[in-house]
């Protein structure tokens, strides 16, 4: 009994600790951008990173979110 109580209270704090560090995605290569909502459908920020790949954000980073990509010409 000692073991299995143990072992629940191991599981629940992993799970408490990945809750914690999990963030909104973002764009990860160039070209990839992501446009982020409220709950109500409301855009709140947008992500990017250019074809140059400078990254560029503002507003604010949700779970909710619609992602795309723009062509970018090969240098």
């Amino acid at each position: 009994m000692r073991n299995k109580t143990a072992l629940s209270l191991g599981l629940l704090a992993a799970l408490v600790a990945t809750a914690a560090f999990a963030r909104p995605p973002g764009p990860a290569v160039a070209g990839e951008f992501y446009v982020y909502f409220d709950q109500s459908g409301e855009v709140v920020g947008r992500a990017s990173i250019d074809c140059l790949g400078e990254f560029h954000q503002t507003g604010k980073a949700t779970n909710f979110y619609s992602n795309g990509y723009a062509v970018c010409n090969p240098r």
